[in-house]
């Protein structure tokens, strides 16, 4: 991760609106400083490069009215706050449905030895296709994932239930602040 310092407010303001307004596979890297451009995510797993699951945008619309422009797309702001969670929300959903699409097909379970796996994972599995096995090796059986999808749902709304409160939060954060402020000024005492 970059260290958010070196780079220039503006850079980072543009990134996190960018980042809200849905384009969640870019992030501020090293050469985000020196460049006019922001970097792609490094995708560690396969399954980060699917579909994004915007609910920054959301929650900006519900929380951030009264925010200011920096309090939104500040190095510190509420968008920089929500990222990792967002990017967290991705990733989770983008698994579950993976795995709807490998718990509705299945899994192809041989023996070693018994196909040509090679040819298998070439040709796959099409209607009315003949798989020829070793004699006396166990029949290859197609197995259904025990894994349960609730798993996911959980883990999402998880992440969902930690953006909601890291705005609140955040809004609660700076609207002490600013009412701090404003009773000094105006040189009432202020009470909690």
């Amino acid at each position: 991760m970059t260290d958010i310092k070196k780079i220039p407010a503006s850079k980072v303001r543009q990134f996190y609106k960018r980042f809200a307004n849905g384009e969640q596979y870019i992030e501020l890297g090293p050469l985000s400083a020196v460049t006019n451009d922001f970097e792609e995510v490094c995708k560690r797993y396969w399954w980060q490069d699917n579909r994004v699951y915007n609910m920054v945008k959301p929650l900006i619309h519900v929380y951030g009215t009264n925010l200011t422009e920096d309090q939104l797309y500040g190095k510190e702001g509420l968008v920089s706050l929500l990222e990792p969670w967002q990017r967290k929300y991705n990733e989770i959903m983008n698994m579950h449905s993976v795995h709807l699409d490998f718990a509705t097909s299945g899994y192809i379970v041989v023996e070693d030895g018994s196909l040509d796996i090679d040819e298998l994972s070439e040709d796959g599995l099409a209607p009315g296709k003949i798989l020829v096995y070793r004699q006396g090796a166990n029949w290859p059986h197609i197995e259904k994932d025990a894994l349960k999808p609730e798993a996911y749902i959980e883990s999402a709304d998880y992440c969902y239930a930690q953006m909601v409160r890291t705005c609140e939060m955040f809004v609660n954060g700076v609207l002490a602040k600013t009412t701090v402020v404003d009773s000094k000024e105006s040189g009432e005492a202020y009470h909690e």
